[in-house]
C-alpha cells in the first residue's frame, strides 16, 4: 500500500499523453503507483497537474523505466 509516509513524488506533469504512458510502464512492471490529479484554472483554459508517486523502494526502479518519456 502507498501512503503518504512511504510514497515519493515520482513525476509532475501537464500533459495527459505523459501521465499515460507512465501508467502504462509502471503497470507492465508491477510496480504500485498513485495518481493525485489536480485541475487548475488558468483564465480561458482549464489545465490539469498530475502528481505521480510510487512506494518509497520502488523509486529508483520506477526512475529507470520512465527515463525514455521524460526525454
Amino acid at each position: 500500500m502507498i501512503a503518504l509516509w512511504n510514497r515519493k513524488r515520482l513525476v509532475l506533469t501537464y500533459e495527459l499523453s505523459v501521465q499515460a504512458k507512465i501508467r502504462e510502464i509502471l503497470s507492465a512492471n508491477q510496480v504500485d503507483y498513485t495518481i493525485n490529479p489536480v485541475m487548475l484554472s488558468l483564465r480561458k483554459n482549464t489545465q490539469a497537474e498530475y502528481k505521480i508517486y510510487v512506494h518509497k523502494k520502488d523509486y529508483e526502479r520506477a526512475c529507470y523505466l520512465i527515463k525514455d518519456v521524460l526525454r
